[in-house]
């Protein structure tokens, strides 16, 4: 049988070793030094070296954990994904809680964090190469909300003609969609609440009951 997403995180929720914690802490403060730099220079401006004496580790350090320096910016997204993955290790109700719960995930980390959002999207799609990069994470979580549908038809929450893939792929697409609008639009946009309304449509689309019709 194929281990899902979620399995595999909790199959990997083993105590670290201290070497293991040391090393996701230099990877985070890498991340956070970058990106810092970046926000305030521009990503072009900012060179490896720029972020090694910012991190205050050795050049061969850096690479130990990101490949190059474009890579840090799909940092962000797996970071994400990791915080969804550990929510649906834990998650305990509903198939529909649990996507209106990534969903929150991402809402919030965008909300919490605007400049970085504006940065990875503005340098993204003027990196075509980074548009791969970003769509191996995007990919990541569309599997992980797949698993989440596929257990919710299951157990007859949802209908089950909608291929799982399909109706995650449409869930991202709009969550991506509002992500982009708001990084036009600024304060102007609340991406929190949009989220959460399109998440009422599209779980509306996947409920098995029918809409009770309307009296004249």
């Amino acid at each position: 049988m194929m281990e899902t997403a979620v399995e595999r995180h909790s199959s990997s929720l083993r105590p670290r070793s201290r070497r293991d914690r040391k090393k996701e802490r230099t990877r985070v403060e890498i991340y956070q030094a970058a990106i810092t730099l970046f926000i305030r220079r521009g990503f072009d401006a900012v060179t490896i070296e720029d972020i090694c004496a910012a991190a205050d580790v050795a050049r061969a350090t850096f690479f130990l954990h990101f490949p190059a320096k474009e890579a840090i910016l799909a940092e962000h997204g797996r970071r994400a994904n990791e915080r969804i993955r550990a929510m649906l290790a834990e998650h305990r109700g509903s198939a529909a809680s649990a996507l209106r719960g990534a969903f929150r995930i991402l809402a919030e980390g965008a909300a919490r964090n605007p400049d970085i959002v504006r940065l990875l999207v503005r340098e993204i799609l003027a990196r075509p190469p980074l548009m791969t990069r970003n769509d191996e994470h995007a990919g990541d979580l569309v599997v992980l909300l797949a698993s989440v549908i596929r257990r919710g038809q299951t157990g007859g929450e949802f209908r089950r003609r909608i291929e799982p893939r399909v109706a995650a792929l449409s869930a991202c697409a709009a969550f991506f969609g509002f992500i982009y609008a708001w990084v036009q639009r600024g304060s102007g946009f609340d991406i929190e609440a949009a989220v959460s309304q399109a998440m009422d449509v599209i779980l509306h689309g996947l409920s098995r009951s029918k809409p009770r019709r309307l009296s004249a």
